[in-house]
């Protein structure tokens, strides 16, 4: 009898397993066409959703659909792939049901636009769309909306979706950069190198992710709230860029999500190598900033790719001369009579990264594409000196990053591999995939190297 069920269990487990791969066959055939014909997809399923939920359309900002519909397939598209992969779906699908947390959507909101899903799917696919063919669709979309469900519930356990604030700075750090500085109503935990999405009372429903871009402050003189900082560019088709350049002001009121991500300097590397561009400097100068502050006084170096419209000429000379002033305080804590100390061995660090990025930022002047110094070139020399043995690097274009990294990996490696290196690199899709690429093949352990990515 034993032997007979063991058997018997077999054959249902192989027969589940049959079932399971017929089933993905039959969705992922009908994706097929849904990509052969993804407009016809996307305006099935809002038209059906919204006629069917009208009180739904405010989760969706007017004017906004070409990105919601090139979001909902890409969505689609990585769900669709990964439905066989567990450990390539569920992190995606944790991002995804965050995210969609801060809008209050629950079940019936899910129940609903899987209703539209269904609608969209039989329209595109046509006479392909058969039983078999709905029913492994509801038995996947009702996975997947289980599991994002259960995300969402275990958050709300630990906290709000998202935190009243209030506006307490916006000052502009270069041509098309602005600091915004908000105060939380209540305390706001997050960690360095995360993001949150923001939406400003002046532009409901509206949201945009954003990194943090200082560590969390120790001892804050007002325990009872955070202060928290984003750097904001603005961009052509950034309705939420352009308010908060033209018309935020003090005392506005927005909403902040609850912190995301864990990009992060990985505990296990001996070194670090810290790359990014732009903006996706703000979470570099937040890691930055915590490992001074925690004493990880690793070598890290930051190799920066500009891409703003940043600093004039006289602000690159001042932040120039702000560095050297770093590098001569550094160097004064590192005088004879206390060699040997392990204070003056950190001094004399702090003097060598000082001087290093000051003539970096000095160095940027007459090299090409000096019009586009980072905007960050002073706040990095500064973090430098604090850090005490790390080394900024300016490299020119962001679009040569990748260029530049492979050259400076190997000025770095001298004839050897980064074996034991690891580190972070922040930026657009195509620059980050093209440098973790870079530090790849350089030796560097890709699990020890965390990405970021922003549009």
């Amino acid at each position: 009898m034993t032997e007979a069920l063991a058997v018997d269990g077999e054959n249902l487990n192989d027969d589940l397993l049959a079932g399971r791969a017929q089933a993905l066959a039959l969705v992922r055939q009908g994706f097929a066409a849904v990509s052969a014909r993804p407009e016809v997809f996307t305006n099935s399923l809002y038209e059906d959703f919204f006629t069917s939920n009208p009180r739904y359309r405010k989760y969706f900002a007017a004017g906004d659909e070409a990105r919601r519909d090139e979001r909902t397939l890409e969505a689609a598209t990585r769900v669709v792939a990964g439905l066989d992969r567990p450990g390539a779906l569920l992190p995606l699908l944790r991002r995804l049901a965050l995210e969609y947390r801060k809008y209050g959507v629950r079940e019936p909101h899910y129940r609903a636009f899987a209703g539209s899903v269904m609608t969209a799917l039989e329209r595109t696919i046509g006479e392909a769309w058969t039983y078999e063919a709905a029913v492994a669709w509801v038995d996947e979309l009702t996975m997947v909306a289980s599991a994002m469900l259960g995300i969402a519930a275990e958050a709300d356990a630990q906290g709000p979706a998202y935190w009243e604030a209030e506006v307490v700075a916006v000052d502009r750090m270069a041509e098309d950069v602005v600091r915004l500085r908000v105060r939380t109503a209540f305390p706001y935990p997050y960690q360095a190198g995360q993001y949150a999405a923001i939406e400003l009372g002046r532009l409901p429903w509206v949201w945009r992710d954003f990194s943090f871009a200082a560590a969390p402050q120790a001892g804050p003189e007002d325990p009872e709230h955070s202060v928290l900082e984003f750097h904001v560019q603005r961009t052509a088709d950034g309705r939420l860029s352009n308010v908060v350049h033209d018309e935020l002001e003090l005392g506005d009121r927005i909403r902040i999500a609850a912190p995301a991500g864990d990009l992060a300097f990985p505990a296990g590397a001996s070194r670090l190598i810290a790359v990014g561009h732009g903006t996706g400097l703000a979470p570099i100068a937040a890691l930055l900033q915590d490992a001074a502050a925690a004493g990880d006084d690793r070598p890290v170096h930051v190799v920066v790719g500009n891409s703003l419209n940043a600093a004039k000429p006289a602000k690159k000379t001042a932040a120039a001369q702000k560095a050297q002033k770093a590098a001569k305080a550094a160097g004064k804590a590192a005088a004879p009579g206390s060699a040997g100390s392990a204070a003056a061995k950190k001094a004399q660090q702090a003097a060598k990264a000082a001087a290093e990025s000051a003539e970096a930022a000095a160095g940027t002047e007459g090299t090409e594409g000096a019009d586009q110094e980072h905007y960050l070139t002073e706040h990095l020399a500064e973090l430098a000196a604090a850090h005490g043995n790390a080394t900024v690097v300016f490299v020119g274009a962001a679009e040569e990053l990748p260029q530049h990294l492979d050259e400076y990996v190997k000025r770095l490696a001298d004839g050897g591999t980064l074996s034991g290196w690891g580190g972070v690199a922040v930026g657009s899709t195509g620059t980050v995939q093209a440098c973790l690429g870079v530090l790849a093949a350089a030796g560097a352990d890709p699990a020890d190297v965390r990405s970021d990515l922003f549009g």
